[in-house]
């Protein structure tokens, strides 16, 4: 189709698929009409870059114009006028803006959203945080946590048919990809709306998945790990001898352009997360049940002691300092922490924080018991616990300083019956805040802990969540998706029809544009049901009516309300199917006077009420 230049947008009947904005004038918002003019806004160009935007549903055809309450995609494309695709270093910031007389300009608009990092209050944001469930019986949910409690799922629950072998948010595709162990396939539902569809298939009960450059992915199978390219295909595998028939192999983070496979039969490798290339190859034996990972190292427990194994020498494992044998195990993805649980001499569990680089404990303390999940921001640790109903935040900047700084944030101890088992992390990052969302296993309330500071034991926020209690957990920041250079696409849903317009900026000094979306006509309303009613006897003791039944929704009603408008009292009457079509009233008594008439069974709630006039005497009662 055409890309219609902001003149001919003015002019033009009907609006394309794409809508296409020219940077025509250097000079910051020099083109921009007042915001009561008619037409389109345009492009606000201070960086020499045309937008263009494209509609497309969500199996990636164009459409004409976008629906309401339905999801759809859009495709933003800054490209140079004079030839060329223009590359962008992060996608831009854009919102949906309703436009009516009290909408201000697309200057006020872009610079509103600079000043204040959020936008209007009545847009539809294209960004945000969002946080994906699954429950018990494999099916995923994504919630909003920044919706109405009635409305925060905003997405169909998408049924897996299985419980997950692995889930991942992939940011590089926009998708969450699942691991299906029965059926040997890995599934992307695209976020935060889309069909499923099958990535890869003839899978050896894959289970782990990390995420690979350019939309590709790492899958752990049974005896290997298998890399895989945005489309699917296999790029790379690394095989581990003799360790198929203990199940996947392990996939661990190690910073990030590298990734660690462990075999169950203890053999290790560091691995390239973009090529597959074998940086790293240790024996059966040498990594411990316990273990984690970082761009240079493995850490894992020897002889009852914490130690690392560097990659340019495996042979000399380095002691870490945390004594006894390790149960949990956690570093950072900087590498520049880890936080360790270790089973004491005299029985109980000692927690250790040890600072990578110095290769040393800098802080500890017995615990109760050993942590159930430990996330390791830059910033913070995060720890939750069997049978204890907190989340405990360490705050590593802290001990960056010397200062030691621990509390508990309390969560909510309310468990649903008949809650589901867990496969899957109960506590997972907001990044990029130093934060997490965490819910008990088996509860219904989402909590968010943020690293902060000071004592507070409360959490920063408690949402309770709608439908089956999750068993596993994670999140997304719901963002544009690069698709190509200069192109970046994100999903969207439009509340109400209207005029809308696609706000979009690169940031201060950047580019700004508002383009008009062609939004799809409201249907008509049908028309409310109604009644009408004629007098067939008006004998104050026998008054019958026939009552008109107009576009009625439910059955006919059996009896019906007459209240006299005087405040003479109700009447309340039967009435029965005529030959005609109409119903006809049982006999009743009725004073002169008006009656409002309506159904007396709950039947056609909303049904715009009739009128009878009973003021006048009957015919025979008139005076000669």
């Amino acid at each position: 189709m055409r890309p219609l230049t902001a003149p001919a947008m003015a002019a033009a009947a009907g609006l394309s698929a794409v809508l296409a904005v020219p940077a025509a004038v250097p000079t910051p918002f020099a083109a921009e009409p007042p915001s009561d003019e008619a037409g389109p806004r345009i492009a606000l160009d201070t960086a020499g870059l045309a937008v263009s935007a494209t509609l497309l549903d969500l199996d990636g055809r164009d459409i004409d114009v976008v629906p309401v309450d339905a999801p759809f995609r859009i495709r933003i494309a800054f490209t140079d006028p004079a030839g060329g695709e223009a590359a962008l270093a992060a996608p831009p910031t854009a919102w949906l803006s309703p436009r009516g007389p009290g909408t201000g300009s697309c200057r006020d608009a872009t610079r509103s959203r600079w000043s204040t990092d959020r936008p209007p209050a009545d847009a539809v944001a294209l960004e945000g945080l969002s946080v994906a469930t699954v429950d018990a019986e494999g099916r995923i949910a994504i919630v909003d946590p920044h919706r109405p409690a009635a409305a925060r799922i905003v997405a169909g629950i998408v049924p897996l048919g299985e419980r997950p072998g692995g889930l991942l948010i992939h940011r590089g595709r926009g998708d969450m990809l699942v691991s299906r162990p029965a059926q040997g396939d890995v599934v992307a539902v695209p976020l935060p709306w889309g069909r499923p569809a099958t990535l890869a298939q003839g899978l050896r009960r894959p289970g782990a998945i990390l995420a690979a450059p350019r939309g590709g992915a790492w899958i752990a199978e049974a005896g290997r790990a298998v890399l895989l390219d945005r489309a699917g295909r296999v790029a790379a595998t690394a095989d581990f001898a003799g360790a198929e028939g203990s199940g996947p192999v392990r996939l661990l983070e190690a910073g990030p352009a590298r990734i660690a496979a462990l075999g169950g039969d203890g053999s290790a490798a560091l691995l390239d997360r973009g090529t597959g290339e074998t940086l790293l190859r240790l024996p059966p034996g040498s990594v411990g049940p316990v273990a984690a990972a970082t761009a240079d190292a493995l850490l894992t427990e020897r002889g009852g002691r914490l130690v690392r194994l560097y990659a340019d020498a495996p042979d000399r494992p380095e002691d870490l300092g945390l004594p006894g044998p390790v149960i949990g195990l956690a570093v950072d993805g900087s590498g520049r922490w880890a936080v360790a649980a270790a089973r004491s001499p005299a029985g109980g569990v000692e927690l250790g924080v040890i600072d990578l680089p110095f290769g040393r404990r800098v802080h500890g303390f017995a615990a109760p018991e050993a942590f159930d999940e430990v996330l390791v921001t830059a910033s913070a640790a995060f720890l939750t616990w069997p049978t204890r109903p907190v989340v405990t935040v360490i705050d590593l900047a802290a001990l960056a300083t010397g200062d030691a700084a621990t509390r508990d944030v309390r969560l909510d101890e309310t468990r649903r019956p008949g809650a589901g088992p867990r496969f899957g992390p109960m506590m997972v990052p907001l990044e990029p805040l130093s934060a997490v969302a965490v819910v008990r296993p088996g509860g219904a309330m989402l909590h968010t802990v943020l690293a902060g500071g000071g004592l507070t034991s409360s959490p920063k926020q408690a949402l309770e969540l709608k439908g089956a209690p999750p068993a596993a957990l994670a999140a997304f920041p719901r963002s544009f998706v690069r698709h190509g250079p200069g192109t970046f696409e994100s999903t969207a849903r439009l509340p109400s029809g209207g005029a809308w317009d696609l706000v979009a900026t690169t940031g201060i000094g950047g580019t700004g544009a508002c383009l008009p979306l062609p939004v799809a006509a409201a249907p008509e309303p049908p028309p409310p049901p109604a009644l009408s009613a004629e007098i067939l006897a008006h004998d104050p003791d026998a008054t019958v009516l026939a009552i008109r039944l107009h576009n009625w929704p439910v059955a006919a009603p059996t009896r019906l309300r007459l209240a006299a408008l005087d405040g003479g009292g109700v009447v309340i009457v039967a009435a029965a199917p005529a030959g005609d079509g109409s119903l006809r009233t049982a006999a009743f008594r009725s004073r002169r006077t008006l009656y409002a008439l309506t159904a007396g069974d709950g039947r056609g709630v909303g049904a715009r009420p009739a009128t009878v006039d009973l003021r006048h005497p009957p015919a025979s009662e008139a005076p000669r």
